[in-house]
């Protein structure tokens, strides 16, 4: 029974893996940069839906959408300020840039609100819904369909809009779309602000059965970037899946191991998949498929 109901909390913690590293493949793909600072944007997230709820006694969950347009702003800001001028800038610079970008808006929430812990009580934070035999936390639930309303909107988007048809074409191949008349510059912008975007509406939608501190996107860090990692760079279904499956193995191996080991198991996790899957695993299964 503790395995089986640990699968399901799995389940769905993994949701809101998913949609984070969502976030965070997508700009990988569009622009071809690794966005160091995605777990400090989740946490900007997570203040704003905290200072909605103490300020205006919003709910996260109702807070979360205002939480992730204010998020996707400040991401189209960043990105003109600090991405766009190192957009064809080597690596190493690009690496640097995002993580000094990490660095500034973890200590400049540290200096705005502090190291302590900040959290909600919501009317469902204890609330459990009975199902086949166990019971899900009410608020992982919620935040789990929230995930999945969003990703689900971001795939329409993606999928039957002009402008996300135009984004995906920028992805595949950059000089192509130039010669349809895209601009590149305004996908980079569009892409940046919706990964980061993602990231904080997700924030704070977990924020009712976790807590906000100014260092807490590195708890994230190692999660995203095994998620993508594991579901291969730039590939947004792949992310979703492999979302899923940390969220099952982290909640899983609670049930054997100290829960001081959950990041040593995804560690593993995130080293094999660079040794065994370099290039995802739905990429892996495809190819020998082939």
């Amino acid at each position: 029974m503790a395995l089986y109901q640990a699968l399901l909390n799995g389940l769905l913690i993994g949701g809101v893996y998913a949609l984070i590293s969502i976030g965070l493949t997508l700009v990988f793909g569009v622009m071809d940069i690794v966005n160091f600072a995605q777990g400090e944007f989740l946490m900007i997230g997570m203040f704003l839906a905290f200072f909605g709820h103490r300020l205006f006694g919003l709910d996260p969950l109702v807070a979360s959408v205002g939480a992730g347009l204010i998020v996707f702003a400040l991401g189209v800001v960043v990105e003109r300020v600090v991405i766009d001028p190192i957009i064809d800038a080597p690596p190493l610079a690009q690496i640097f840039a995002t993580v000094g970008l990490s660095v500034v808006l973890s200590n400049a929430a540290a200096a705005a609100f502090g190291n302590e812990y900040h959290g909600v009580t919501t009317p469902y934070g204890a609330v459990s819904v009975p199902f086949l035999g166990a019971h899900l936390p009410l608020s992982y639930l919620l935040a789990f369909a929230c995930a999945a309303v969003a990703a689900s909107l971001l795939y329409l988007f993606l999928n039957r809009t002009d402008v996300g048809r135009a984004m995906r074409a920028t992805a595949q191949n950059r000089n192509a779309a130039v010669l349809l008349g895209i601009n590149p510059r305004a996908m980079y912008m569009l892409a940046f602000g919706l990964g980061v975007g993602l990231a904080g509406f997700a924030g704070a939608v977990i924020l009712p059965y976790t807590v906000a501190y100014p260092a807490i996107g590195s708890q994230f860090v190692l999660i995203m970037y095994t998620v993508v990692v594991l579901g291969g760079l730039g590939s947004v279904r792949g992310a979703a899946v492999a979302g899923l499956a940390i969220g099952v193995i982290q909640s899983v191996s609670t049930v054997f191991l100290a829960t001081e080991l959950q990041n040593l198991v995804v560690f593993l996790i995130f080293v094999a998949a660079l040794i065994l899957v370099p290039g995802g695993v739905l990429k892996s299964v495809r190819l020998r498929r082939a």
